[in-house]
């Protein structure tokens, strides 16, 4: 019994002292041996968690951890020649899965085999449902193979469960909004790629808060909705003083701050409650 004792004690020592359960993954998701196709897994799964995602995901691992990632589960699939890849994300919750496909999936060209929110091609599908983010790589490239991808998908994402709702993109006006260019996001990796209002998590989002952003006609709009009236008025506060010094301040007040841009267009921030609006890439100085 002491020996038993005395090697659980080397194992901990040589891990580094402290006793870390292996994360199990999604398996339970993935499809069985056969199940699609003649398609066997062909090498071990893999789990990668938030402490390892960079390892695999080379450049853009801080997107996800930002808006809301738990762990990766990656498995291989062979069929003679041909080869998949899944890749299932498991994300916060819905909102974050959402977040991650809408800024990845380009122009959406569905599969009508595929019920959820997808896009799919010869090289790859992308899909989301409740709070996965999954993707099904054609990692063999032949033509032939791609059609083994939604198959593929849709065996993965029927195990998922049943997709909720994403409230954060109700902040967004339906009239006029530029179909595929809603974005949600928690923090400035997700605002850079919009807009670069200034450096750090100048709006105050904190990982936390979900932002929502999306083309019109003649602006951009960028959408936060705070807790207290307070917390939106620091937010605004905080624009004002790291503004991007590319960014001229052409008016200010405590609600309002309009500004020119390094395009000679303007940019117009507003608080009214509890609600931070942005508009931004238009054409003539607001009124």
């Amino acid at each position: 019994m002491r020996y038993g004792v005395w090697t659980a004690v080397v194992v901990m020592v040589l891990a580094g002292g402290v006793a870390q359960a292996q994360p199990k993954g999604d398996g339970a998701l993935l499809p069985a041996d056969g199940a699609v196709g003649g398609f066997k897994k062909s090498a071990p799964m893999k789990v990668f968690t938030s402490a390892d995602l960079y390892g695999y995901i080379d450049g853009g691992a801080e997107a996800f951890l930002e808006i809301g990632f738990e762990q990766l589960t990656v498995q291989r699939y062979r069929d003679g020649a041909n080869e998949i890849a899944i890749e299932i994300y498991r994300m916060t919750d819905a909102t974050a899965a959402r977040g991650i496909y809408l800024a990845r999936c380009g122009k959406e060209t569905p599969d009508p085999s595929i019920r959820e929110r997808h896009t799919a091609g010869r090289h790859q599908v992308l899909l989301q449902r409740d709070r996965y983010y999954l993707l099904v790589n054609n990692t063999a490239g032949g033509a032939i193979n791609a059609a083994n991808l939604p198959k593929a998908a849709q065996s993965v994402a029927s195990r998922m469960p049943a997709d909720g709702p994403v409230t954060a993109l109700a902040l967004l006006p339906k009239a006029g909004l530029v179909a595929g260019s809603a974005r949600l996001f928690r923090g400035p990796v997700g605002l850079q790629a919009i807009y670069t209002l200034g450096d750090g998590d100048i709006l105050q989002l904190d990982g936390k808060l979900t932002a929502a952003a999306g083309d019109y006609t003649d602006h951009t709009l960028i959408v936060a909705e705070y807790p207290t009236p307070t917390a939106a008025a620091a937010a605004l506060a905080n624009v004002k003083a790291k503004l991007d010094s590319y960014l001229k301040p052409t008016s200010s007040t405590a609600a309002r701050l309009v500004f020119e841009d390094y395009d000679k267009q303007f940019g117009v921030i507003t608080v009214a409650g509890t609600r931070l609006e942005a508009r931004v890439h238009i054409a003539r100085p607001p009124a």
